[in-house]
């Protein structure tokens, strides 16, 4: 089965819950919720360049926090929003994420459905059961 994220409801903050097949699905799936989260699907994006990330953590839930966080960082700051997760990789026993995004420079008239002010560690924990993995992620608006 593939995976996927459901949107669920949450008082004052957007979460959703993902289910994946690996561990990297589930990093490359709560992307596409946090994408989902930020950005209209009637703006028009282009891919205009690659960047390398690489972010070590001391959990693999600091981990998916501090990836995601990482893009909400490039969006509000630099106006940089990532479209594309490429060759994402988790190295469990250091606890280490490396990948190549795909973005796209963001013009001052480019419309952002919901700010994140953070992606917050409430309720989150990553647990593999039956071969699957799991994770419900919260983010502050």
């Amino acid at each position: 089965m593939p995976s996927k994220h459901n949107f669920i409801s949450h008082t004052a903050d957007i979460a959703f819950e993902v289910e994946a097949d690996s561990l990297e699905e589930l990093f490359v799936e709560s992307f596409y919720g946090w994408f989902n989260s930020v950005i209209f699907s009637d703006n028009e994006l282009k891919i205009h360049s690659e960047m390398f990330i690489e972010i070590k953590a001391d959990s693999l839930e600091q981990l998916l926090v501090d990836f995601l966080n990482e893009l909400n960082f490039l969006l509000i700051t630099k106006k940089i929003l990532c479209l594309r997760i490429e060759n994402l990789t988790i190295d469990k026993r250091n606890i280490l994420l490396n990948a190549f995004i795909r973005t796209h420079n963001l013009e001052d008239t480019s419309i952002i459905k919901s700010e994140i002010k953070a992606v917050t560690y409430h309720q989150m924990e990553i647990i593999k059961k039956d071969n699957k993995y799991f994770v419900k992620v919260v983010f502050d608006i």
